[in-house]
């Protein structure tokens, strides 16, 4: 019996450390425009979850990475839950405001136009298919937002925006990483979330399941953009797995994450 209570506590202890114990993920990309170190943080995919009261555990850990800017990537709360979740996406982004600039883009879910003027309302700058021009520690910087909750078979960037300058650092914020439908366009960067890296990750295997394709290490025809850094003909991707639980808590070797991401 003590034994059986044993395991039990081991399982329930493993199942809460893969589910809700966050952890921060680094990364150092490299740009021959970068002038001066920049430091973004990438949160994603929150689907209405909350870390503490009022996400305080999640807001300070951002906080405490002093970032230059912070950029929220979709899907902050899940379609259907509005009345419920919309508050919780809105109040966290908002008390992050005050610590850098923070730049929203809609993932599949969370693409409410009330949502989008609550956030504005709070100082949050939401990319609806716009472009924000900006100086970050003497780097001239364009971002570029879109919102991702369909893509057409004739979707181009190039349809939607004026060409991007070469002289000044071009960055993507888009909820999913289909870097088919960004090539097209002159991009220094794209960060992405959406994968949910997979939300269950095997060792040697990586994802479970990513984009309708089981285990697709093995099975999937194209390119597996599902967690962490990639070179996509140049353009560098950076895909963060996210810090909520949908539909279900069963993350396993895939932690809620925020990522960290130092531009140099």
């Amino acid at each position: 019996m003590r034994r059986f209570l044993l395991a039990a506590v081991l399982l329930v202890g493993f199942w809460v450390f893969n589910n809700y114990a966050l952890t921060v993920i680094e990364q150092t990309m490299l740009s021959e425009k970068i002038t001066e170190p920049v430091k973004f943080v990438l949160v994603s995919d929150l689907h209405g979850d909350s870390y503490g009261q009022d996400n305080k555990i999640l807001i300070n850990l951002i906080k405490k990475q002093q970032p230059d800017a912070i950029f929220i990537l979709g899907d902050m709360y899940s379609y259907g839950e509005e009345e419920t979740q919309m508050r919780t996406a809105v109040s966290f982004a908002a008390a992050l405001t005050g610590s850098a600039p923070v730049y929203f883009v809609s993932g599949d879910h969370d693409y409410s136009e009330e949502y989008f003027a609550l956030l504005e309302g709070n100082g949050v700058t939401v990319l609806n298919f716009e472009k924000s021009d900006v100086t970050i520690n003497g780097n001239e910087f364009s971002i570029y937002g879109i919102r991702s909750e369909w893509f057409s078979p004739t979707f181009d960037l190039n349809n939607a925006f004026e060409p991007s300058d070469s002289e000044r650092i071009n960055i993507l914020l888009a909820h999913c990483s289909y870097m088919e439908k960004y090539s097209s366009f002159d991009l220094d960067f794209v960060f992405s979330g959406d994968t949910h890296g997979g939300i269950i990750r095997l060792p040697l295997l990586g994802a479970v399941w990513y984009n309708d394709s089981i285990l697709p290490k093995l099975t999937y025809s194209g390119e597996v953009y599902d967690k962490g850094c990639y070179d996509a003909d140049g353009t560098q991707l950076f895909v963060t797995s996210g810090v909520g639980n949908y539909p279900l808590p069963i993350r396993l070797f895939n932690r809620p994450e925020i990522a960290v991401i130092e531009l140099l």
